[in-house]
């Protein structure tokens, strides 16, 4: 048998913590090939060198074989080693605003949740978050500014800055 070698390409992918890549097209070297043989690169399975996020990430694919009418010719040497990009999850971070009772000011605050990937390790806070007057009302608009995300996963996210909620404000009682 005549020995061919392979190649393939992987798609780009968001973040999802897992290094699991997708391969689109598979390739036998044509010049390896005898006159015009019916020989395919079939199956395999392709992982990213690690889960976070890069350009031109190295792509290594396992457990191809060969297929097509003259398979049985050939046996499959080297599959060569790709590249794909791995980009930034959109991390979408929401705010819960708190009731609290009037007190002359507009000062609010908020609990904060997010969309992160289950396991992933991020902690989120906030530098601001205000109502639009300090009035005795309810479902009143609350606007949180400042936000940041940290944590060993964080630079695999891109985030909103900013978020708005609702929460009321109580009559203080005298």
């Amino acid at each position: 048998a005549k020995t061919v070698t392979g190649s393939f390409t992987a798609a780009n992918k968001a973040y999802d913590a897992t290094n699991t890549a997708t391969i689109l097209t598979r390739t036998i070297t044509p010049a390896d090939l005898v006159g015009s043989d019916d020989v395919t690169l079939t199956g395999g399975a392709a992982i990213f060198d690690n889960q976070n996020i890069g350009t031109n990430k190295p792509v290594t694919g396992t457990g191809f074989g060969l297929g097509g009418a003259d398979a049985g010719n050939y046996t499959l040497g080297s599959i060569a080693t790709t590249t794909a990009d791995i980009t930034a999850r959109l991390l979408t971070v929401s705010a819960t605003g708190v009731d609290r009772m009037y007190d002359g000011t507009t000062n609010a605050t908020v609990t904060l949740a997010d969309d992160r990937v289950a396991g992933d390790h991020l902690s989120a806070s906030y530098t601001a978050a205000s109502f639009a007057d300090q009035n005795v009302g309810t479902n009143k608009p609350v606007n949180v500014s400042g936000i940041t995300v940290t944590g060993s996963d964080s630079t695999n996210y891109t985030f909103n800055p900013t978020a708005t909620t609702t929460a009321n404000i109580t009559a203080k009682t005298v």
